[in-house]
């Protein structure tokens, strides 16, 4: 190849991951807009937890407490959503306080425990499902 082609051929490759890049920042979520989100689904949310239908996780997240329940598509579905809102939220607040998005987890994570009504579901660091009121500290 001549020098004309690989220069064109480079510049092709930069634009399109300069493009690229460009379109990834834009559709970025802000902060707001995943509060918004998380703020629609937050009835659905409580419902399915005062149904016993999923629980807060020592790491921040939501999930089914039967696996089986997950044949629910709109169940499956609404517990998808808002792990990956919680995901992108944590980036976001690790990104501005210079932690960690795990540790960011973490500590929203310990909150969703103290926050938990007494019949909520919870599943501490050993895995296995406790009713807050059967929780021990």
């Amino acid at each position: 190849m001549n020098g004309r082609c690989l220069r064109m051929i480079f510049g092709a490759g930069l634009g399109a991951v300069l493009l690229g890049a460009l379109a990834a920042a834009a559709l970025a979520d802000t902060k707001e807009e995943i509060a918004d989100r998380m703020a629609k689904r937050l009835d659905a949310i409580k419902k399915c937890k005062a149904e016993g239908k999923i629980g807060e996780t020592f790491d921040g997240l939501v999930e089914a407490v039967k696996p089986a329940s997950l044949s629910d598509a709109a169940l499956k579905k609404l517990i998808g959503d808002e792990n990956a809102d919680r995901r992108k939220f944590y980036e976001l607040g690790a990104a501005k306080l210079g932690t960690s998005p795990e540790s960011f987890a973490l500590s929203a994570g310990k909150r969703h425990f103290r926050e938990a009504r007494p019949e909520d579901w919870l599943k501490p660091r050993d895995g296995r499902w406790v009713q807050k009121k059967d929780l021990k500290e």
